[in-house]
C-alpha cells in the first residue's frame, strides 16, 4: 500500500496549501485525497479475513488512484 495517509505525522502539510500543493504535485490523489487511517484498516481487515481465500501473493495499492496515475500506461 502506498499513498499519503492523513495521520498527525502529515496532517500539518495537509493543512498548509502551500506544502499541501507539493505533495499533491508528487502524489496525485485522484480519487479523493489522502486516506485515512480507518480505510487503510479496511482494506487490511478484508485482506486477512478468514473468507477472503482467493488473494494471495498481490501488491495491493491503496493510495487513492495515485500509483496508476504516476505509472500511467508504462509497461514493467
Amino acid at each position: 500500500m502506498s499513498g499519503p495517509v492523513d495521520t498527525p505525522m502529515i496532517r500539518r502539510q495537509l493543512a498548509h496549501p502551500e506544502l499541501r500543493a507539493g505533495l499533491d504535485a508528487h502524489v496525485p490523489m485522484p480519487l479523493r485525497g489522502p486516506a485515512t487511517a480507518e480505510d487503510v484498516a479496511r482494506v487490511i481487515g478484508w485482506l486477512v479475513d478468514p473468507t477472503n481465500t482467493l488473494v494471495t501473493g498481490q501488491v495491493l495499492y491503496a493510495d487513492g488512484g495515485a500509483d496508476a496515475v504516476v505509472r500511467g500506461d508504462a509497461v514493467w
